[in-house]
């Protein structure tokens, strides 16, 4: 560009320094605002919050995705898993791979070092924040809600209800969560179990059906707010097999270059992380009430976050 040309354009300056912050903040920095936390004092904090439908030009009422976060010789790895978007993961490979050479449900050599290395499942979801003690600046705002699969099995078991256990049992409606005129609000209870224990969300509970504002102005203003969901799903959300293998490698000490842990990743993960995980597939969808999913083996781990944090204590 030469000088006339940046004369001429220097109007237009501050509009493009602020889109280059704001893709800055969601991609490069630590802390994404967008991002709505519960914030918990030892273990215990509530809330009262809304899930949101669709947002404009989108089909999916939640992302799933999975990330790894362990530490090895080298340092932590906190990255996201390629298996996310259907392609191959090296971390999963060699895990599959300790796996089947050990016998006995993979053997204590898989248990030392292949299950902390697992992948964890996350959700990510358009909230609305009804009621938040901790931080009442937040009531009245759309933000991105990140959890695990205990409150992913709430939403689900409203969608597509069990069937009765005992004879006679009035079998419950599907219920639509997500919607702004007969949605339910969802009590976020995070409980700590015992001393020394994980938290958990297993008190939480959805209300009854209700309108989640008392005009269309106030609903479509909610709508307008809601956040794309697609970037957890985009190509550029995940680092490349060559370079998460090298980082991998490198956390392990089988290369030469040592990468040390980030102090800011180990934030975010604090920060970012919450629930515990297990290995489901079920696809979103946008007609919202299905059939209720098939029953599977569901093997549930501890709250990874709390987890996390057991682990930095110990160090």
């Amino acid at each position: 560009m030469d000088f006339k040309s940046m004369m001429a354009a220097r109007k237009n300056r501050i509009g493009k320094v602020q889109e280059q912050l704001e893709k800055e903040t969601k991609k490069g920095s630590y802390e994404d605002t967008r991002f709505w936390k519960l914030q918990h004092d030892n273990g215990n904090g509530t809330a009262i919050i809304r899930f949101l439908p669709e947002t404009n030009g989108e089909d999916d009422l939640w992302i799933k995705y999975y990330h790894h976060a362990f530490k090895g010789k080298n340092g932590w790895l906190i990255d996201n898993c390629l298996t996310s978007i259907g392609e191959k993961c090296p971390i999963c490979e060699a895990n599959s791979e300790l796996y089947d050479n050990n016998q006995q449900d993979g053997g204590p050599e898989y248990v030392e070092h292949g299950r902390p290395r697992k992948r964890i499942m996350k959700y990510v979801s358009n909230i609305y924040v009804i009621k938040d003690p901790a931080n009442p600046e937040n009531e009245g705002k759309v933000f991105l809600y990140q959890y695990g699969p205990q409150i992913h099995k709430m939403i689900l078991a409203q969608i597509s209800p069990p069937e009765p256990e005992f004879e006679g049992e009035t079998a419950k409606e599907p219920a639509d969560i997500f919607d702004f005129l007969e949605g339910r609000n969802f009590r976020l209870r995070m409980k700590k179990k015992n001393q020394g224990g994980y938290p958990t969300y297993e008190t939480s509970e959805f209300d009854g059906p209700s309108q989640i504002a008392e005009t269309d102005e106030e609903i479509e203003t909610i709508w307008n707010s809601q956040h794309s969901l697609q970037e957890f799903l985009a190509k550029d959300f995940y680092k490349s097999y060559d370079a998460l293998s090298g980082r991998f490698r490198q956390v392990l000490g089988i290369t030469e270059n040592v990468i040390s842990s980030s102090e800011e990743s180990v934030a975010s993960y604090q920060t970012n992380n919450n629930d515990d995980e297990y290995e489901e597939v079920i696809k979103p969808k946008s007609n919202r009430v299905t059939k209720p999913a098939p029953k599977r083996e569901i093997e549930e781990d501890a709250d990874d976050e709390m987890a996390f944090f057991n682990k930095l204590a110990e160090e």
